[in-house]
């Protein structure tokens, strides 16, 4: 554990907050920029009885934050509105559209969530609609900061607030945080279903205070009453209780995610039968609806638009992979087709990215207007590299690892050679090959059920904060079979001396005649039962030819 702790940065004065998160004391939320403007225009609008407009984005995060800020600000008694844009019409960020489409319905005041800081014209066009904007943000600001009564952003050059990498959902709840400060904090801990939920889902760092919220969250997630999140743990296969952080990444997230990138329905439209589901979509109406049998419906659509995005995402991965295989390996690879589907392109980026180790973009090429995602690698900052490209383009956002940008056609080849040039700079000289974090080199014999349990103290895990990765070397591969009839997965028995094994393998996709008969192996722990006891299993992570 001492080593474990020491690989990730934890030093012994802090470990006793890290092993027990409820031991950590955030500071007060009013140290964020802009708080104390933002709390009064509020209670403002409270005391007036106005209409609050909340403006998010169409993933997990934005929508998880959304949510927190409606029912939070309901639960003081105010009127509030949604809106989700339209990724396949509108984009990501801020939309003068939409704030005119809240205002159209009584909103005076409209608070953005996960989104904003950037869309400078687009706040100074709300300005000139005689509404208040409050903008809550987590993306990196540029020089200078949109027209707002206030703009709360960690991020931000003067933020006196010690914590920076919270999701646009945190940074929601830390504006809920202040709002409720003289008023009763408690009844915002059930909305930490929801923090957690974004906050894994957007891929923060899970350290600092992220890793105290999602700990809690985590605790609400796994008693949760609300009927959407009820339905959603049950098409995916999980059970209420025993909710890891590693669910919310490869079975919750991808679920909410999905409506977004699949579904291209008209947010500025009418329904008559029902106002409240105009500005919104299915993600959302499941996250705040209180009726069991919509959620058990909203549930089930999610869970096949998942599906479908898996299929959708699987296609356009080939077809970009078909393509780079036939030309030179840059220090960034681009490519741009009008049949890649705008929905999928970032989870497209984030294979080829994986695949090379490189930064990647994918590009929705239209006729007028492109639309890209990217994802790079730890060496490679796009968020930066975008801004030093921001001439050219129409919008754009994001993180370090992770941004998307429109840009017009006739400008699309200007960029991708200003994007590769950049890299080619950043990059020169590194050796850009993916590496293993190992924890520590182990024989099988040394761990137990005891050490699982142990290693269980540092969840939850994600970024910054891994599941614990060993390396035994020398192990012998008694039997190597397909796994449920997957050709790529693998179910194997390993013996070092007089200690076997079993482990599974759906990391390396080499399938039974791939390997050897002595490995040196890397792999994380995990449990199962056999004949009514827990016992250990190796994760295979990789693994070469023993030397």
């Amino acid at each position: 554990m001492a080593q474990l702790l020491y690989n990730r940065g934890v030093s012994p004065q802090a470990a006793p907050s890290f092993l027990d998160p409820d031991l950590f004391h955030a500071p007060a939320p009013f140290l964020l920029p802009d708080m104390g403007k933002a709390v009064n225009r509020i209670n403002v609008a409270l005391t007036r009885g106005e209409t609050i407009g909340v403006f998010g984005d169409f993933d997990v995060d934005g929508m998880t934050a959304t949510t927190v800020l409606s029912d939070a600000l309901s639960g003081l008694g105010a009127r509030t509105l949604t809106y989700v844009p339209n990724r396949f019409t509108q984009g990501h960020g801020l939309h003068a559209s939409g704030v005119r489409f809240l205002k159209d319905r009584g909103a005076s005041l409209v608070i953005t969530c996960d989104c904003g800081i950037s869309d400078l014209a687009e706040a100074d066009e709300v300005a000139r609609m005689k509404v208040d904007l409050i903008v809550t943000d987590h993306h990196v600001p540029l020089t200078t900061l949109p027209k707002a009564v206030a703009v709360v952003n960690a991020k931000r050059r003067d933020s006196a607030y010690p914590f920076t990498e919270f999701a646009g959902v945190g940074t929601a709840f830390k504006l809920m945080q202040a709002l409720y400060y003289d008023k009763d904090p408690s009844r915002l801990e059930q909305l930490l279903e929801l923090v957690a939920l974004g906050t894994v889902a957007d891929m923060v760092a899970l350290t600092g205070e992220n890793r105290t919220l999602v700990h809690r969250g985590l605790r609400a997630l796994n008693t949760t009453t609300r009927p959407g999140l009820l339905e959603l743990i049950k098409v995916s296969g999980l059970t209420p209780g025993s909710i890891t952080s590693g669910d919310i990444s490869w079975a919750l997230g991808p679920r909410i995610n999905s409506s977004g990138r699949m579904e291209n329905t008209n947010s500025e439209g009418t329904d008559e039968e029902d106002p409240n589901k105009v500005g919104t979509n299915t993600s959302l109406r499941l996250l705040t609806t209180t009726d069991p049998e919509e959620a058990e419906q909203l549930a089930g659509e999610l869970n096949e638009m998942n599906g479908d995005r898996q299929q959708r995402t699987a296609d356009v991965y080939g077809r970009v992979s078909e393509r780079l295989r036939t030309r030179q390996v840059r220090p960034l690879l681009f490519d741009a087709d009008p049949t890649y589907e705008e929905g999928v392109i970032g989870l497209v980026a984030g294979k080829v990215s994986k695949e090379y180790y490189r930064p990647a973009v994918v590009v929705n090429s239209g006729d007028v207007i492109c639309h890209g995602s990217a994802r790079s690698i730890p060496e490679f900052d796009l968020a930066a590299a975008l801004e030093q490209c921001s001439e050219l383009l129409r919008s754009f956002g994001g993180h370090p690892l992770a941004a998307g940008f429109s840009v017009t056609r006739d400008k699309l080849p200007l960029l991708e050679e200003r994007l590769v040039a950049l890299a080619e700079a950043r990059l020169a000289g590194l050796d850009l090959r993916p590496s293993l974090d190992v924890d520590a080199e182990v024989s099988l014999k040394s761990l137990s059920g005891e050490t699982f349990r142990l290693t269980r103290a540092l969840e939850p895990f994600g970024q910054q904060n891994p599941e614990p990765c060993f390396l035994t070397r020398g192990v012998e591969v008694l039997e190597c079979r397909s796994f449920r009839n997957h050709e790529k997965w693998t179910s194997l028995r390993l013996k070092e001396g007089r200690v076997a094994w079993d482990a599974v393998d759906f990391r390396t996709l080499r399938g039974p005649d791939d390997v050897p008969q002595f490995i040196d192996v890397v792999y994380t722990l995990r449990t199962r039962l056999w004949q009514g006891e827990e016992v250990l299993q190796a994760n295979i992570v990789d693994f070469a030819p023993a030397r």
